[in-house]
């Protein structure tokens, strides 16, 4: 619970003193707490921006790998249709 830092009443959650108009006293706590909070959110976003970067600079070469990946699928395939026309031709 907040103290005023005028006249050391109570606050409650009030963002003044409802004694004397006066704003709570700010404890070394608080303010290490919000510093915290304020390093914290700001590291947050800083992640943020450089998953974005990275993202923005890798999406070619992965862009490019899938569609290498799908023309080797569809080259597999087609190997296989023809393995397996073979072999059933063989059998008839």
């Amino acid at each position: 619970m907040a103290k005023c830092s005028r006249c050391g009443k109570g606050m409650g959650s009030a963002t003044v003193c409802p004694h004397c108009g006066y704003g709570p006293s700010q404890s070394v706590v608080d303010k290490t707490t919000r510093r915290v909070a304020k390093l914290t959110g700001e590291a947050l976003e800083a992640g943020v921006v450089l998953t974005e970067k990275v993202v923005r600079e890798t999406r070619p070469a992965v862009k490019s790998a899938v569609d290498l990946g799908k023309r080797g699928v569809s080259k597999a395939k087609q190997e296989t249709l023809k393995a397996a026309k073979t072999l059933k031709e063989k059998g008839d």
